[in-house]
């Protein structure tokens, strides 16, 4: 069983919107923060990160699930969210998750997509966290927001993206970081997970930086970005637990 607490920060507006579960037997748990991806939520497609949630308080770490300012339950404009916006919110949940009587201070981090965008260079600027894992990650983002696709033209105040207004900042704050490189500052655990066949975020660019550096990989053969088969996702689940409960316990 598990204990479930919903919370929001920030002012009337611009409020960020999550939820803590951890098991409800004990005093102090280690803590994984989720990130999730573009245009997601913290539930995220076949609802991912609850029923990861679920299996990581079996094993008694506690996980804190929520949204991106702009997106899913979250105040804020989605036309006013861009990777930086996004690790600033990241930077406000770590500050939270800190002062939870519950929390032992060890933390993990999972990243899907997008979101692993931001946990790399989260955990690059916070050498504490130990362990990082990224789903599918945007770690080539240089090469990811160069794309025809991801250009924003001059003077173009908004993109329509699945009938959402994504605003220029997007683009330009994509491009101001490098992603890869700000991984190589953390020194933790880590792993990726990624499908073979992902379809919106490239496998094979991933695959060879993370061979450049020696990182640990594990692929899903054959599996889309969003792992929509009964096989992909339980091995995508039972490879992230593992990896969680090796790392943090």
């Amino acid at each position: 069983m598990s204990r479930l607490e919903s919370f929001t920060l920030g002012e009337e507006g611009r409020r960020i919107f999550g939820i803590c579960e951890y098991p409800s037997s004990g005093k102090s748990f280690p803590t994984v923060l989720m990130f999730h991806g573009f245009t997601g939520e913290h539930i995220v497609s076949t609802f991912k990160f609850p029923r990861l949630s679920r299996r990581l308080v079996e094993r008694g770490i506690a996980t804190i699930r929520f949204d991106f300012r702009g997106s899913g339950d979250s105040e804020g404009e989605f036309d006013e969210m861009s990777p930086l916006t996004e690790l600033r919110d990241a930077e406000e949940v770590f500050e939270f998750a800190q002062t939870l009587e519950w929390c032992s201070g060890k933390f993990g981090v999972i990243g899907y997509s997008l979101g692993g965008m931001v946990a790399s260079i989260f955990a690059g600027r916070h050498p504490e966290i130990s362990a990082l894992l990224l789903w599918s990650p945007v770690i080539m983002n240089q090469e990811f927001f160069h794309r025809e696709d991801y250009t924003s033209e001059a003077g173009e105040k908004f993109r329509d993206v699945l009938g959402l207004k994504l605003g220029p900042l997007f683009f330009e704050d994509g491009r101001s970081v490098d992603a890869s490189e700000e991984l190589r500052n953390y020194f933790g655990d880590l792993l990726i997970v990624h499908g073979s066949d992902d379809e919106s975020v490239p496998y094979l660019p991933v695959k060879e930086y993370a061979d450049q550096r020696g990182l640990s990989v594990h692929t899903v053969e054959e599996a889309n970005h969003k792992y929509q088969r009964i096989d992909w996702i339980e091995e995508l689940f039972s490879v992230s637990s593992d990896f969680l409960s090796k790392t943090l316990l």
